[in-house]
């Protein structure tokens, strides 16, 4: 039996049209896959975007605001009085009000802080919930020993008062419907307070600074 070819010979090369159609079909293949790609990276773009989108409208329309911290009145009741020594029970009112439209505003932890020369004394206050546009009136007392490093500071003080420090701190959270914040930590300075012996001090409207 004869043979078309010599034993040990490679076979023949494919022909030039079965070259172009692999070709195609490869470089088609790889289009395509190109094309699927672009289109999925563009959608996550998109739907990137719109989230985006959605985030920016919903903070400058629904997220929270602050409270505001508002001091009413303050009080120094002094028990004993030495040159150098205080011995007295210091209360504050405060208002806290929600000016948010929408959502609640929880406080948790809370506890006023009074200081003075370097002395702080504090006390706590219960958790509370304020609803939306609502007003909180608090007050709180703390007794205190307060050490002075001058003398002669007991005629002056009975003359013109203290000037306490008095801040506040406090875990806010937010909640709005079925949404529940993260707790956050709030400080609230007020500053620039004087209290009179014995004297109830009405501040006029005194506005504190809330670092939330």
């Amino acid at each position: 039996m004869r043979s078309n070819g010599k034993a040990g010979e490679p076979p023949p090369p494919p022909s030039s049209s079965s070259s172009k159609e692999m070709s195609y079909v490869i470089k088609h293949g790889t289009a395509k896959r190109t094309r699927v790609l672009r289109i999925t990276g563009r959608t996550l773009l998109g739907l990137m975007i719109l989230v985006a989108i959605a985030m920016i409208i919903c903070w400058l329309i629904v997220f929270p605001r602050n409270p505001d911290i508002i001091v009413e009145t303050g009080q120094v009741i002094p028990h004993s009085l030495t040159d150098r020594k205080l011995n007295a029970t210091i209360a504050f009112t405060v208002t806290s009000y929600n000016p948010n439209k929408k959502a609640s505003i929880r406080m948790d932890s809370m506890r006023m802080i009074v200081s003075d020369m370097g002395l702080s004394f504090w006390s706590d206050i219960p958790s509370f919930t304020q609803p939306p546009k609502n007003k909180t009136v608090l007050t709180s007392t703390i007794q205190g020993n307060f050490i002075y490093p001058f003398g002669h500071m007991k005629e002056l003080m009975k003359l013109e008062g203290i000037s306490p420090e008095l801040r506040f701190s406090a875990k806010v959270s937010y909640i709005m419907e079925r949404w529940t914040s993260r707790d956050r930590l709030v400080e609230v300075y007020c500053d620039s307070l004087r209290l009179k012996f014995n004297d109830s001090t009405v501040f006029d409207n005194k506005k504190c600074k809330v670092d939330l």
